[in-house]
């Protein structure tokens, strides 16, 4: 059977906004577009499913899509608008005419859920083509987290309900899949025994387009006043998830206070919360560095700090992620200091030598902080003129898209090569 094959990512709704979707859609797609090698599809495309009214009238998406497409391109980006009050329409007949201008078969890269059922439709259609299922998370228990609820032991009945649907969608979708990937192996694992995923079900880590040789460390900082200083780093928002409060405040705080050297770093899209958070923390604002930068900037400024934090509290989830951050730091050079039991990723840091695993849950005295904390920044003295080589070697190995393109396109080609499904 021929295997050539057209590949298309599928994303939906205003995910395309996220920066991090640059690095795990586009400059992925770009990627696939241009590496060469046994398997390369004939041609690479991002469709985004939309409202209407972004694709065509929203200002501010047209700039940031004009963006994508100047940083990818090799890949082509099309916009499928729709009009909720009236069914969406003419979203079916947009797929439908993109899939007549691909000649040959056709892979469709769907992330998440939602993205398969928007597309699966053209199956019909086009009983030749293939539909991954790209699964980034176990959404069943991620969308209670703003709920405060970390473990499915603690839901009300009414949560319960809510749950077993989202489990029933995700279990159905991967019914309706060629091939399902995942992002870690416990999650594939866990989707395997509890999901009815196949054996089949393929581990794609969050990934990163190459290492940041750190060009511009010094001139950065220097911009920040972090000469001479330890700079410690969190990237990300405010959600309640990323465990402000209850834990990166805290481990800065104590820090600062330990070491005349240490500074904390947020760069954020959120200032103003941000600001706000470290003051209520009581957090010393002088040993503070807060700022927002382009997405186009963020590995530069990654590479002139000198640890990256990453914390998540104990939950039913805790063994399953693979945070996108975690291969951004460490591509910059920056080791990772991570909360205890955060998945298999806490393992490399210990096998590989690239971080530190801190235990911040449940502290429940500053004492108990301040040990912690102490123990980190002894790990850094001992090893902070070798791990940034060590970082960089690891992510070159295992976390950017070229080391996992093979893995990548022999489960498109194993996709093609099976009986079509009804």
């Amino acid at each position: 059977m021929e295997t050539g094959y057209s590949l298309v990512h599928i994303i939906t709704s205003g995910e395309y906004k996220a920066p991090l979707l640059a690095t795990q859609v586009f400059e992925r797609a770009q990627m696939e577009a241009t590496i060469q090698g046994s398997g390369k599809p004939d041609s690479v495309q991002v469709w985004i499913i939309l409202p209407m009214r972004e694709a065509y009238f929203d200002k501010n998406s047209k700039i940031i899509i004009d963006k994508l497409r100047s940083r990818c391109p090799d890949v082509q980006i099309k916009l499928v608008g729709g009009i909720g009050r009236i069914n969406n329409w003419p979203r079916k007949a947009l797929l439908k005419k993109f899939r007549n201008s691909i000649k040959g078969r056709v892979v469709y890269h769907c992330r998440g859920e939602s993205s398969l059922y928007e597309t699966i439709l053209l199956r019909k259609l086009f009983p030749q083509d293939r539909f991954i299922l790209d699964i980034r998370g176990y959404w069943p228990m991620e969308k209670f987290v703003d709920e405060d609820i970390y473990f499915i032991k603690d839901m009300t009945a009414d949560q319960k309900e809510r749950y077993g649907h989202y489990k029933n969608r995700l279990q159905s979708a991967m019914a309706l899949a060629d091939r399902v990937c995942t992002v870690s192996r416990p999650l594939r694992n866990y989707l395997i025994r509890h999901d009815n995923a196949s054996e089949s079900t393929v581990v794609i880590p969050c990934c990163v387009k190459e290492t940041i040789p750190g060009a511009n460390r010094d001139k950065i900082r220097k911009e920040l006043n972090l000469e001479n200083k330890i700079a410690l780093l969190y990237l990300g928002g405010t959600q309640k998830y990323q465990n402000l409060e209850e834990m990166v405040i805290p481990f800065f705080k104590s820090a600062i206070a330990q070491s005349d050297r240490a500074v904390g770093v947020f760069i954020t899209q959120n200032k103003g919360k941000m600001e706000a958070m470290l003051q209520a923390g009581n957090i010393d604002m002088d040993k503070v560095r807060l700022l927002s930068v382009s997405q186009d900037l963020v590995g530069d400024y990654l590479s002139a700090m000198d640890m990256g934090i990453l914390f998540r509290v104990p939950s039913d989830l805790k063994d399953f992620y693979q945070p996108v951050k975690f291969g951004e730091y460490l591509s910059a050079g920056l080791p990772v200091i991570l909360e205890e039991g955060t998945g298999e990723i806490g393992d490399y840091l210990d096998k590989y030598k690239i971080g530190f695993v801190v235990k911040l849950a449940g502290k429940a005295t500053r004492k108990e902080m301040d040990t912690e904390v102490a123990e980190t920044l002894r790990w850094y003295a001992d090893n902070e003129k070798t791990v940034g080589a060590r970082a960089r070697q690891f992510v070159d190995t295992f976390y950017t898209w070229k080391a996992n393109i093979e893995t990548e396109r022999n489960m498109y080609l194993d996709a093609l090569k099976d009986p079509a499904k009804n």
